[in-house]
């Protein structure tokens, strides 16, 4: 699941076009500052969704049909459903990663368990590379379409972003050694607070100050809605600097996808990621944002787009092997709380969602309609005129925007 809104916009031109139990993207977390956990030290071309090779795991789309499955019963953490999300994640990962602790991949804390992977380096084998995504979900707690329906799957919430690290990480394990190691992340309780990767971040397991980046996959392969559904965020490129931004925009151009590319102020706490920023580690989020599946009982394999997956599993291999291999590692920068380039990223969004305004609800309507007034308003007065009543304006408007596309048909739309 993802949190509240606040983070900077970048490279807005880019735009041709998460995640927690108390509700979607626009609501902040509440969590306490000291997460209690249990510490260890280290000891020393994507997967396509089709159908899976002899000795190559399971494929995307199996995996996330695993993950979502009834027998799961919705992963919620510390239950049988999410002891058996951690026995399949292991027997995955530890295909083509070694366990990052001495007792193996799985991390217990407090509140329940992390699973950590290791694709050792080469001569810069003690700088990494951490991808990240939560594996929990929220059980049975959830709407639900159907009477007889109570099982909340958390297809796209989040068994996508687990099934886009793992196809990530086995295309670089298959690539050879990495000049920098990679670790595979995968949170527990991220539904409660982001309680696991602040576990991790509390003590962590390989030094954050030689982690150069983390890059965190929360809600993949879903649709907004029908002229939105190659719609995909990026946030937080800018607390990388230069380096992190230019990978994440050459990775996006060279896919299928319309990135919308956001500053980190406005998804500010919505998923794990927010706790490695916060520690001062460069972070981005890769998200589809919140809708109307999220957090129902009909978040179920059915409703993703597998092709989408896909690409954005090849957007994240593609920034990976950049962030391994380049002479100059992103350095963390504290950008502005919002930029111009925000407005206009999301202005463009919202244009978009204008076009499907007969599957959303009259009061979802009218709200992306004021939105979008606003914006153009903005956008129209130029980037000299962004002051801060302006940013104040869009930072007012956007918590409700997002929520408004919770309001649409809980549908797979494929372009």
């Amino acid at each position: 699941m993802l949190r509240p809104f606040h983070v900077a916009l970048a490279a807005a031109a880019l735009l041709a076009s998460g995640c927690s139990s108390d509700g979607p993207w626009v609501h902040a977390v509440e969590r306490s500052d000291t997460v209690p956990q249990d510490s260890a030290t280290p000891t020393s071309t994507p997967t396509t969704t089709g159908a899976s090779v002899e000795g190559e795991g399971l494929s995307a789309r199996e995996l996330v049909e695993a993950l979502a499955s009834d027998e799961l019963t919705g992963r919620n953490n510390q239950s049988p459903g999410s002891t058996a999300a951690q026995e399949l994640i292991v027997e995955q990962i530890s295909q083509f990663a070694q366990p990052l602790l001495p007792d193996g991949y799985l991390q217990p804390f407090t509140y329940g368990t992390n699973i950590l992977g290791l694709i050792p380096g080469g001569d810069l084998a003690d700088e990494y590379i951490v991808i990240g995504a939560h594996y929990d979900h929220v059980g049975s707690e959830c709407p639900s379409d159907d009477p007889v329906d109570h099982i909340c799957n958390g297809a796209t919430d989040n068994a996508t972003g687990v099934a886009t690290v793992i196809s990530i990480a086995r295309a670089i394990a298959a690539e050879g050694t990495p000049r920098r190691s990679v670790v595979i992340a995968l949170w527990d309780a991220e539904e409660d607070g982001l309680l696991g990767s602040a576990a991790y971040v509390a003590s962590p397991v390989v030094p954050l100050a030689q982690t150069v980046a983390y890059l965190n996959f929360d809600i993949q392969g879903a649709t907004l809605l029908r002229s939105s559904a190659n719609a995909t965020f990026a946030i937080g490129a800018e607390t990388g600097g230069d380096t992190l931004v230019q990978a994440t925009a050459s990775a996006m151009a060279a896919s299928k996808l319309q990135p919308v590319m956001l500053s980190s102020f406005l998804f500010q706490g919505r998923s794990d990621h927010a706790n490695f920023a916060q520690a001062g580690v460069p972070a981005i989020l890769f998200s589809d944002a919140t809708g109307g599946c999220y957090h129902t009982a009909q978040d179920e394999a059915d409703i993703v787009d597998f092709a989408k997956l896909d690409q954005q599993a090849g957007v994240g291999a593609a920034i990976v092997r950049e962030l391994a291999a380049t002479d100059t590692p992103p350095e963390f920068t504290v950008a502005p709380n919002i930029v111009f380039a925000d407005a206009v990223s999301l202005l463009a969004l919202a244009e978009l969602i204008e076009l499907d305004f007969g599957m959303l609800s009259p009061g979802a309507t009218a709200q992306v309609t004021e939105f979008a007034e606003l914006l153009r308003s903005i956008v129209g007065a130029g980037a000299a005129a962004f002051d801060d009543a302006a940013a104040a304006s869009v930072i007012d408007g956007v918590d409700q925007f997002v929520h408004s596309l919770t309001e649409g048909p809980c549908q797979s739309f494929t372009p």
